[in-house]
């Protein structure tokens, strides 16, 4: 029996995959077919079987419906402000895979706020006002995030303070992801709205207080209100929100005390070489390497000498990992954080979602989801 065509759109093919950054030796690659086959697909000459059909839908992360659509839709996804991979400058291409959590993070953000909506929940976020002097705004920040440098402080680890810092975004009613992408792709990504603005931060490539100086940035961004074109960062942008990121978390009077006290004999001035100055405010202030080599620079206080040293591989590394059992309930609110698991979860006990459609959302099944909702009424 021959196998059935489906009549797709072609238009819509070719969206789906210039939307996903794949191109058409890509596409045939992963299927395991000719580029000629795809380049009929494209053309309308000839339409794929059942089975090659839902491959094409599985490849380009999207339902097989899609394709039958007279248009592309007119809304696709929100602008977005980028963090690039370490070691990266300038315009670059996003992935493939980094495209595709772009539009899962857009779907979430959306998620929330239909939930918030129906619920009559939904308010504006309204964020500290911008301002050219980057101290002054770095300040409105930690005054309106209720940030006490105190417990950043005393905080137990690094990874600490990455999560009373996005505890307290989502307490304001971020949306903040975290992404498990290779150590190439970018290091996080923001998503303005007016109820449900979104940070995502990757943990690959990152140590764990860099995580904190990401997330930071991509608040900057939000902040600012310029939603950078992906491919091409604004340099003058990037070096602000790095600016603020390190503002934020060490305070020039507090750093400027520790650092005449503790390490330079009442100078503030640091040595090019002096890595152990960094560890030590490293670890006082719980920022990356980096993000302080960056704060005395800026401050003053140091050469780029210094952050190039920093920056050299090995010269920063992480210490310890968590004990905690890595079980799915456990890693499913480790990756969409509370906001989203609160919302989905409420939508559901006023009757908006089924049971089926939530354990789809939050990708668990029933024994999950009664552990997952055991957690989240444990953290308040």
């Amino acid at each position: 029996m021959p196998a059935v065509k489906m009549s797709i759109n072609p238009t819509m093919l070719a969206w789906a995959m210039q939307q996903a950054g794949v191109s058409e030796e890509q596409l045939a690659n992963d299927l395991h077919v000719t580029t000629e086959l795809v380049a009929e697909w494209l053309s309308g000459d000839t339409q794929p079987a059942t089975g090659q059909l839902r491959a094409i839908a599985k490849e380009l992360h999207r339902p097989t419906s899609l394709f039958f659509l007279p248009r592309p839709p007119v809304a696709t996804v929100a602008p977005t402000a980028f963090r690039s991979p370490i070691g990266s400058a300038g315009e670059r291409t996003l992935s493939r895979n980094e495209l595709d959590e772009i539009r899962k993070a857009s779907r979430r953000q959306k998620v929330v706020s239909w939930a918030q909506q129906q619920l009559g929940v939904s308010h504006r976020v309204e964020l500290p006002a911008y301002s050219p002097n980057m101290e002054e705004v770095a300040r409105a920040a930690r005054k309106w995030l209720s940030w006490r440098l105190d417990e950043q402080i005393r905080a137990t680890s690094k990874t600490a303070v990455t999560k009373m810092l996005r505890a307290a975004l989502e307490d304001h009613g971020f949306l903040v992801l975290q992404l498990s992408m290779g150590d190439d792709h970018c290091r996080g990504f923001s998503i303005a709205h007016q109820s449900v603005p979104l940070i995502a931060y990757n943990t690959k490539g990152q140590v764990a207080a860099a995580r904190s100086f990401t997330i930071l940035h991509e608040l900057g961004h939000l902040l600012k209100n310029e939603q950078a074109v992906c491919e091409k960062p604004n340099d003058a942008t990037e070096k602000w929100c790095d600016e603020f990121a390190a503002a934020f978390l060490m305070p020039p009077r507090h750093l400027e005390t520790y650092v005449r006290l503790r390490i330079g004999r009442g100078r503030a001035r640091i040595e090019d070489d002096d890595l152990d100055a960094v560890r030590l405010i490293s670890n006082r202030f719980k920022a990356s390497y980096q993000c302080v080599a960056l704060r005395l620079i800026k401050l003053g206080w140091a050469n780029w000498k210094l952050y190039e040293l920093v920056r050299k591989p090995g010269a920063e590394v992480d210490q310890g990992f968590s004990r905690e059992p890595q079980t799915t309930p456990v890693v499913r609110l480790r990756e969409y954080g509370s906001t989203y698991a609160r919302a989905v979860l409420a939508a559901r006990q006023r009757g908006l979602l089924s049971e089926t459609d939530t354990r789809k959302y939050l990708d668990v099944n029933g024994e999950q989801l009664r552990t997952l909702e055991r957690r989240l009424e444990n953290v308040g």
